[in-house]
Formats: structure tokens, sequence, C-alpha cells
């Protein structure tokens, strides 16, 4: 083995051309109402920090995309206005569109008569089959100095703060539930992330690996720290690893797994549960328990709304038995509990961070009504 141990350096940060920073901010400082439109800025915590003074410079409300892979923006910052900007496209002129691969979905439903600016390290994803950004202008570089440099060019302009689009009652519609849904078990996924929103710590980092309760978990679980949120991209059944990885990364802050039933099966469950005994990696795992792949149902219904399936009812495949998820923990000292009744899912959500404090996995099971 080597006597010297070398510390490599970081690889290079790529930065905007200067001339394409000076012309960005001409056209933001010019517009009436510019809107930051974010999807991966919060990769790191310079890029999260980076979005902030961006967004202050000038007051532009940020959005961030309905399907995002980070946190992005602090949710009690009075400039984020949510995860809906598909309804107001209309209220703005320049469209500030960071680190997000498509923004329009379909394509034909991007934003007429806008300016679209697109930031971010690699805009053009050439392993992408079709991509249509709409975009006027590109600035290409780190996403966190990209934005920095744009943020310093508009200040060094004199930039002035621009009327506040209201994000007024934004967060509390989001949290809005009915008092049937409140009470209701199996429970309602909105009382479920209410409850997770109250009741974890404020540091904590969310892992998503779920697909039809992903806009409750976005809308309803307050996340005002960087690198509070992660969504593993690209298929089911990385959750509990990537959990471990953060976890490793990050060992003072709670980390908890938030897994439809059917995401949670895609993972190997016994070998992450040995790792993270093992490696003292004590996670949380939140089952959003609705007994079906339901994602899969939803879509054949809208692909198929006339087909056979949609007639009598039958669903090959859709229906999940499920194991005894509370009791998967068992076998390696860890914490389980099944929760049917949506007064006890505080008390369990503080039972569970209190095991994984002890150093062992937890694991909620909670009977979801959908």
């Amino acid at each position: 083995p080597p006597t010297n141990l070398r510390n490599k350096p970081a690889a290079p940060k790529t930065r905007p051309e200067s001339s394409d920073v000076e012309a960005i901010a001409d056209l933001v400082i010019k517009a009436k109402n510019p809107v930051i439109l974010a999807d991966s800025a919060g990769k790191t915590a310079e890029g999260f920090q980076a979005m902030i003074t961006l967004a202050e410079s000038i007051n532009i409300p940020v959005f961030e995309s309905e399907g995002p892979g980070y946190s992005n923006f602090p949710h009690n910052h009075p400039l984020h206005n949510g995860y809906d900007l598909k309804q107001r496209y209309t209220e703005f002129d320049v469209f500030l569109v960071v680190g997000t691969r498509a923004p329009w979905y379909p394509a034909s439903n991007s934003p007429v008569d806008s300016t679209v600016i697109v930031i971010d390290e690699n805009p053009i994803k050439e392993f992408m089959v079709y991509q249509d950004l709409g975009a006027d202008h590109y600035l290409e570089g780190d996403l966190a100095a990209s934005l920095e440099l744009l943020s310093e060019a508009i200040k060094s302009k004199g930039g002035q703060p621009k009327a506040v689009a209201s994000n007024t009652g934004v967060w509390e519609r989001y949290r809005a539930i009915s008092e049937d849904a409140a009470n209701a078990s199996p429970i309602d996924v909105g009382v479920l992330c209410n409850a997770l929103s109250d009741n974890m710590p404020s540091d904590s980092i969310y892992i998503d690996e779920t697909i039809v309760h992903r806009p409750h978990i976005l809308r309803r679980i307050n996340r005002d720290n960087p690198q509070s949120y992660l969504r593993p991209i690209g298929g089911l059944g990385q959750g509990l690893g990537t959990a471990l990885g953060v976890k490793l990364a990050t060992p003072e802050r709670p980390v908890v797994a938030l897994m439809g039933d059917g995401a949670f099966l895609y993972n190997p469950i016994t070998q992450a549960f040995g790792v993270a005994r093992e490696s003292n990696l004590p996670i949380m795992i939140v089952v959003f328990n609705n007994t079906s792949y339901a994602a899969m149902k939803r879509l054949h219904l809208s692909f198929y709304p006339e087909g056979d399936a949609a007639k009598t009812g039958i669903f090959h495949g859709v229906d999940i038995p499920g194991p005894d998820y509370q009791g998967l923990a068992d076998p390696f000292g860890g914490h389980g509990e099944r929760v049917e009744d949506p007064k006890r899912l505080s008390g369990a959500i503080k039972d569970g961070l209190a095991a994984i404090a002890e150093g062992r996995v937890a694991i909620l099971d909670v009977a979801l009504s959908g």
C-alpha cells in the first residue's frame, strides 16, 4: 500500500460565459413578472442557498417542479409558491428553469408568449430520447456557481425588487383535511403526511420512493433545510439503499424512507436491514400501505378507460396481500408497528424516532385508504 495517501481534488466546476450571465441578468431585470421553476438545484447545500440568494435579489417567486429530485427552496420562505406553476403560467413573462430536464409535460404544455431561460450544468440530455425544453436562452455551468453569478450580476446592475407574487394560503390549502378524513380508518394519506410534518424533527431527511402519494408528501411535509428531500430516479427498489447511504453521509440527522408497499417490496429488505444493524445506520421506514400497485391501476384506467378491466373491475397483478411488514425488523433487533388508527400516528412516529435514536431500525406499516 502507498505510504502517502493523496487527497484528490474535487472535479473542476464549469462556469457559464460572462456574456451569457450579463445578458440574462438584463432580461430578468427588465421582466415584469419573472418566476423560478426548480427541480434539482438543491442537490447540493450550495445550490439550495444560491436559490435563496437569487430569489431574494429582486423578489422572484419560486415554484418547485411536480416531481423534484431534491428539496430546492425552504417551504417557510415567503417566496415559495408551491408546486402548481402550471395553473399560473399566464402570470409570468420570464421563466428561469433551474436544473429541470423536462419542465413541460407534454412538451406542448409550455408557457406561451414568455421567455424561457434554462440554467443547468448540462441542459441537453443526450440520453433522453426526446427532450424539448422550449428554451430561448441557456446558462450552462455548475448550478450553484451559475445562480450565484446571476445574482451578483443582477445586484451590480441595480436590479430593483419586483412586486411579490403572494403565496398567502398556499400551504394552508395544501395541508387542509376534512373532519371525516381526519378520523377515517384506514388512514387518509393526507393525515399521515401532516402527522409526519408535525412530529418529525426539522432536520430530518426524507427519501421518497412513492408514486401516487408523492403529491401529498411534497405539499404537506414541511422542509426548510437544505438536502432534506431526495427522490431516487430511474426505477423502484433503490429507496432502502439510498436511505442507508444518506444516513452514512449524515449520521447526525434522522433519515426516514417514505415508501409505497409496492415499492418497498422491490427493495432488498433483509440485506438492507442487515447492513443497517451491522454498520450502525438506523433509519426509519414508513410504508404507505394501500395494499396495491395503485399507480399501475390508475395508468391502466388512463390508457384503457373503456377496456375489459375497467368494465369488470378485474385488475391482474394489482393487489398486494403483503407480509407482516412491522415484523420484518424483528430478526435485526428493530422496532415495528402497524398503524390503523389516525390517533395513534403521532405516538407511533415518536416511538420510531426513539428506536432510531437507540441505534435500531424502525418500520411503521400505515394502513391507508388509497
